[in-house]
């Protein structure tokens, strides 16, 4: 009996240790999964005050090379939200702007999670202005409803060398220069003040605290349409009323301050006309033409004009250039003048100023764009001006002395006639090359002209002849 005990007393103390070994086991296990579940549960909670909010989030090309719009959009009841951001191939960039858009996001969230009875929304829109070749200005305006029909607008703006991914700050627009600043706020607060739709809702101590000369007050910036924009908060220097204030300075005008990659060209400024240099008594007249180009009409008048060696003036429109960049680089090739017509041949001295630049350098862009030479003159719609028009025009306002009519008659036989009765020296004439008519009778005032003595020249060229 006791040499059988001995014999199974080291099976027995294996089995034991070998139970021991599995219990342990089993508790370690139980306890680790019991951690790492707590952990899963503290990460999914920090998880929650974004993901908890189902969201579809896609990612577009665009027209502007290698910029991409991603959009973010959740139809939630309570907190819904629209969120649209720009992406492009620079990750440090990338980051800068997502982290923005989180925070946004999750203060949203966060506000409405405190108060669950509350309705809120929030949407971020983007607007994109390229200049140059590769500098673009992203201009993120959010609005931020929690609760209510109140709203908080406000903005957050991105300058970008697409080509380096280098973010432009302020200090480099302006050379980093502290006198080139000061210059600069003046101007932002002078343009404020003197703006009649906000004129008497701004707040003077938020005002000029908003516009001293403080590198950390200008940080909101975008180049569009040839001005510096610079965008204020709602409330932040007028009261509501008045909205989200944006103070635009043409480029023109704050060109020495900025650095030499931002400055416009020196053919923007307008030239001084020289005093004339050949014979007063010389026959001379300057054949206009406007509202072109036409894919068929102006092929024909320049082809009529080569015949006669003769040069003219073509005052082009921003729209249609923007169609028919080959007909306008074929102008200028034949040796003929540009001239700016508008965009959109609207009544200039309908319009607001603003909206008068912006006829003006939209349709300079576009010529500037198919010609790489900027237009000469110009010419208002309907000879449609005043002083206050001509002053902020950068180059001569040309109006005309022999209306032709052929946008009246379209009568190609009634073209010489018109110009017969009206002659005299130093004319400018006024035709259309969007007319079949004008080029179907142009021949014969061409030919008749020449037989008369007269010389065909430009705008530009026959203005220093011109009485003032």
């Amino acid at each position: 009996m006791q040499e059988r005990r001995k014999k199974r007393g080291p099976i027995i103390d294996f089995l034991l240790l070998g139970l021991i070994v599995a219990l342990t086991t089993i508790i370690l296990v139980i306890i680790l999964s019991k951690d790492e579940f707590k952990f899963q549960k503290i990460s999914a909670s920090k998880e929650t005050d974004t993901e908890s909010v189902n969201s579809n989030i896609s990612t577009e090309s665009s027209a502007f090379p290698g910029i991409r719009i991603v959009t973010d959009v959740s139809n939630d009841k309570r907190t819904p939200f629209a969120i649209h951001y720009p992406q492009t191939d620079n990750e440090v960039f990338n980051d800068a702007v997502l982290q923005y858009i989180t925070d946004s996001k999750e203060n949203y969230l966060a506000s409405m999670k405190k108060d669950k009875e509350v309705m809120g929304e929030l949407n971020i829109s983007l607007e994109t202005f390229p200049y140059r070749e590769h500098y673009y200005s992203f201009v993120l305006t959010k609005m931020l409803y929690v609760g209510g029909a109140n709203h908080e607008v406000t903005t957050k703006t991105f300058f970008i060398n697409n080509e380096t991914g280098e973010q432009i700050t302020i200090q480099t627009l302006l050379q980093n220069d502290e006198n080139n600043l000061s210059t600069l706020a003046a101007n932002v607060r002078k343009d404020l003040q003197k703006n009649l739709q906000i004129k008497d809702e701004l707040l003077k101590d938020e005002l000029l605290k908003a516009t001293e000369p403080k590198w950390s007050n200008f940080t909101r910036f975008a180049i569009a349409d040839d001005s510096l924009q610079f965008y204020f908060d709602e409330y932040e220097i007028a009261s509501g009323s008045a909205g989200a204030p944006i103070v635009k300075l043409p480029l023109s005008l704050i060109n020495p301050l900025l650095a030499s990659d931002f400055q416009i060209a020196m053919e923007n400024v307008k030239p001084i006309t020289p005093p004339p240099t050949g014979d007063p008594n010389k026959k001379r007249i300057a054949l206009t033409f406007d509202d072109g180009p036409h894919p068929k009409v102006t092929e024909q008048i320049l082809n009529i004009l080569d015949k006669y060696h003769a040069k003219a003036t073509f005052f082009m429109l921003g729209s249609r250039v923007q169609y028919y960049p080959d007909i306008a680089r074929d102008v200028l090739a034949r040796g003929h003048e540009i001239g700016n017509h508008s965009w959109n041949h609207p009544v200039l001295t309908k319009l607001t100023q603003e909206q008068v630049m912006k006829e003006y350098n939209t349709t300079a862009s576009e010529i500037e764009k198919a010609i790489n030479h900027g237009a000469t003159v110009f010419r208002p719609p309907y000879g449609a001006t005043n002083d206050t028009i001509d002053a902020e025009i950068p180059v001569p306002v040309v109006l005309w002395t022999i209306d032709t009519l052929d946008w009246k008659h379209r009568n190609a036989q009634q073209l010489l006639p018109n110009v017969k009765n009206n002659l005299h020296n130093n004319a400018i004439v006024l035709m259309h090359d969007i007319h079949q008519s004008t080029a179907d009778g142009l021949d014969a005032v061409l030919a008749y002209l020449q037989g008369q003595g007269y010389e065909f020249v430009t705008v530009s060229e026959i203005l220093p002849y011109r009485q003032k």
